[in-house]
């Protein structure tokens, strides 16, 4: 019953803040003119920008998107230093992304999947021009961006399976027919150094291209030579446009990171008053050092995205091949084993969608296609003296998986302000496994691995928006999701995990007040789960273990602010007010009922300034502060005390200064003000007395950035 008045008391708040826009808009009566021509004109400087984003698959006004979504251009990712998918953390309240050596898990909203295994499909996903990614080739991916897109919530409808929790989209820049480009130099502590250039080239008045590159190295943050940084990206991309009615977008990606992989050393409690002062050797003696450990990840993505207009008819192709190998060795737990990982996987996939309007009527619909192959194996080294060790296997796989799905939507219109939306999706996911489990206790060989499955699952979203005022709109979704079914390598037969499946609804609220200066945008959620896959990692035996809860409750609120406060001063502000709990959650030796989900925390808070002192004729200097909190999480399931994330803050601060002409500009920044140490991913122990362990992201850092532009 309280969570039932939870969610009608914030959809009526949401509600009654929605209907002040009348008010604002009436203050001034040219506000429905000027709303109606922004799409047309230039923003004035005292103005909010427009934002045009495509998470639902199709080109709208954020304001006019009835949906959670948070986009940053590229040039405030490089601003703020963004060198990895983690780092968007800081930008997506909504969003929890960890990292476990070169695997990036997302979390929204508390819905993300705790596991390196291929065996476990991602419940929130991470997409780069419209691909999906699989979690261990997300390195590589964030330099020469365009932008990035957030949708909060299930996208059962357009996403499938993958994106139970939501999606985070990344979008390569584009190639432009000016010749124009920009490049980049920073230094810092940690003998940090990063280089970056990327350059337009016309090649014919209707063909372009785009070539970057991004060069990333330093120092080790802890002691012992671990966690260094050795990575480089390039890119190319054509773009062919002979009319508005065509467009062809062709686009290459390669990496690779070489730098000494990420530790989980870390004890919780911290055992060390300084957090990255390791221990020189593990509890049966080995050393702990740097050069022990080693890393090889190379990713390479090809794809293209067609756009084309035939009758009104508006097609999209999005077309891509993707093959990485992670290939890597680390320091797991405080017993300071090694744990070594192998991956390698191959990605074809295809989508075409197809955009309509019939008078009051929107349709979309389309098909996806995808294929993955995957080699995998780990095993871990597990020392019984300073010089002696025994090498145990944990898992071989092979693996194919395939999603096939056909989708639509449509939007009607019933009159200039009321719209409805009724959606599906069917898909139907395979899996065909065959390899060895890991070695138990006491035995000399692993479970076999003999897994063949497939299974249709169809989805659904029923959606209802209203304006309000010309800059009100306020909506209400109700819609589903899945997290697609896997299985447990450990145990023979291979029993299967079953899918994952959501109900969520939803209510919100986008705002525009005071002539465009003030945005406010608030969400309500309320999402009822039946057998959510939970899954810990234990990293003193380097496996799994894999349970569902019976029923999982997440509700919350979701806002955020944007001001132009004045021509020269922006501020915004965000904040996610949740409560993510296994409500059923108990069997045979464990009882987790009520237990809060992992990497879930239950308040989340952003905030900027940005505000920009002009120097006259010498130029702008423009200082910006962020900052975000987090009150805590767990990193498992069972919600041992060793295994909390205890509440922390961090701020970056810079001061950019740009002379007149604007070609170049040069900036001093600080990173993480505080120096907290905030783990990257957490694990409890095997007790409930025991240390968990865990790495950690990087500490305070300091450096200098230089930039031109042509």
């Amino acid at each position: 019953m309280s969570m039932k008045r939870y969610l009608w008391g914030s959809a009526a708040s949401a509600l009654v803040l929605g209907l002040t826009g009348p008010v604002a808009a009436q203050a001034n009566p040219q506000a429905d003119t000027q709303a109606a021509s922004q799409d047309a004109a230039p923003q004035e400087e005292s103005q909010l920008d427009e934002i045009v984003v495509t998470a639902r698959k199709t080109s709208e006004n954020n304001q006019r998107a009835a949906a959670t979504i948070v986009a940053v251009s590229g040039e405030e990712l490089s601003n703020r230093g963004v060198s990895d998918p983690q780092a968007l953390e800081k930008f997506l309240p909504s969003a929890s992304l960890r990292r476990q050596g070169p695997v990036t898990q997302v979390f929204i909203r508390g819905v993300g999947t705790r596991s390196d295994l291929p065996n476990f499909a991602a419940a929130s996903a991470l997409t780069y021009n419209g691909l999906i990614v699989q979690r261990y080739g997300t390195f590589g991916l964030t330099s020469d961006l365009d932008r990035v897109e957030s949708i909060a919530g299930p996208q059962g409808t357009l996403y499938g399976g993958n994106a139970a929790g939501g999606a985070v989209n990344l979008f390569s820049a584009r190639p432009r027919n000016d010749g124009s480009g920009r490049a980049s130099l920073e230094v810092g502590d940690f003998e940090a150094f990063r280089a970056s250039v990327a350059a337009n080239v016309s090649l014919t008045d209707d063909l372009s291209g785009r070539v970057g590159f991004d060069y990333n190295t330093r120092d080790a943050y802890y002691s012992a030579g671990i966690n260094t940084q050795n990575n480089y990206s390039g890119r190319a991309g054509l773009l062919y446009s002979p009319s508005d009615d065509f467009s062809t977008y062709i686009f290459y990606n390669h990496a690779r990171d070489t730098g000494r992989p990420i530790t989980t050393l870390v004890a919780s409690p911290f055992a060390n008053p300084d957090p990255y002062q390791l221990r020189t050797t593990g509890v049966n003696g080995n050393p702990i050092d740097g050069r022990f450990t080693r890393q090889d990840n190379v990713s390479d993505i090809i794809g293209t995205n067609v756009d084309f207009n035939i009758g009104g008819n508006e097609f999209t192709y999005i077309g891509g091949y993707i093959d990485f190998t992670a290939d890597y060795e680390y320091y797991v737990g405080l017993t300071g084993n090694q744990l070594q990982v192998f991956d390698h996987e191959r990605q074809f996939s295809q989508e075409l969608r197809w955009n309509r309007t019939l008078g009051n009527l929107k349709l979309s619909s389309g098909l996806f296609y995808l294929r993955n192959l995957t080699e995998f194996n780990d095993s871990q080294l597990r020392f019984t003296s300073a010089t002696a060790s025994t090498r145990v296997l944990l898992n071989i796989t092979d693996q194919e998986n395939t999603t096939t799905a056909a989708y639509a939507q449509g939007v009607l219109s019933l009159s200039d302000r009321l719209r409805v939306t009724l959606g599906g999706r069917v898909t139907r996911d395979t899996i065909d496994a065959e390899g060895v489990g890991a070695i138990a206790a006491g035995q000399t060989v692993g479970p076999r691995i003999d897994f063949d499955r497939g299974a249709t699952h169809t989805d659904y979203k029923i959606g209802v928006d209203y304006d309000l005022a010309e800059q009100v709109l306020v909506y209400a979704n109700l819609q589903s999701g899945y997290i697609p079914f896997g299985y447990n390598p450990d145990v023979a037969p291979t029993p299967i995990v079953p899918e994952s499946q959501l109900t969520a609804y939803s209510a919100g609220v986008k705002s525009r007040f005071f002539d465009n200066r003030l945005e406010v945008n608030a969400e309500t959620y309320y999402y009822e789960y039946e057998n959510f896959q939970a899954i810990q990692f234990v990293n003193e035996t380097g496996r799994s273990t894999v349970l569902n809860a019976e029923s999982s409750t997440i509700y919350g609120l979701d806002l955020s602010i944007r001001a132009r406060v004045t021509p020269d001063t922006s501020l915004n502000a965000a904040m996610v007010l949740q409560r993510a709990r296994y409500e059923t959650f108990n069997g045979v030796g464990y009882n987790f009922n009520d237990n809060q989900m992992i990497n879930a925390p239950d308040l989340v808070v952003q905030a900027g300034i940005q505000h920009t002192f002009s120097l006259g004729t010498a130029g702008d200097l423009e200082a910006r502060a962020d900052t975000f909190y987090s009150d805590g999480h767990f990193g498992s399931f069972n919600n041992f005390p060793n295994s909390r994330q205890q509440s922390y803050s961090k701020t970056d601060v810079s001061i950019t200064y740009t002379p007149p002409s604007g070609m170049w500009n040069v900036q001093a920044f600080v990173r993480n003000l505080e120096d907290e140490a905030v783990y990257t991913a957490l694990q409890a122990g095997t007790t409930i007395t025991a240390s968990g362990s865990g790495g950690l992201e990087a500490p305070r850092t300091v450096g200098v950035r230089f930039g031109v532009n042509w």
